[in-house]
């Protein structure tokens, strides 16, 4: 009986946590940065009940260098067009390393 109790219990806390948080990846391949690179952007765009969050990887062709990193609690979309113009536009405040 307890194994039950806690199955049901686990299940619900994981059924629970996947409603709390709605995220969406992207890939979009052949880009062409506001530098003139050609290159990939990996996009996470997440929604919770607290705020949202996209998170946006810069890789330039054609050996996937890492180019930086950008992310923003200001904006958040399930559209992938929306996403892409957001990363793009946000290209020249990403991160480096």
């Amino acid at each position: 009986m307890k194994r039950l109790v806690l199955g049901s219990f686990l299940g619900l806390f994981i059924f629970g946590s996947a409603l709390a948080a709605d995220t969406v990846k992207f890939t979009f391949s052949n880009v062409s940065y506001p530098d003139g690179r050609l290159g990939t952007i990996q996009a996470g765009s997440k929604t919770t009940r607290k705020g949202t969050v996209t998170n946006c990887g810069y890789y330039s062709n054609p050996n996937d260098q890492y180019l930086g990193e950008f992310e923003s609690d200001e904006f958040s979309s399930r559209n992938a067009d929306e996403v892409r113009q957001f990363c793009l536009d946000n290209f020249n405040n990403r991160q480096q390393q």
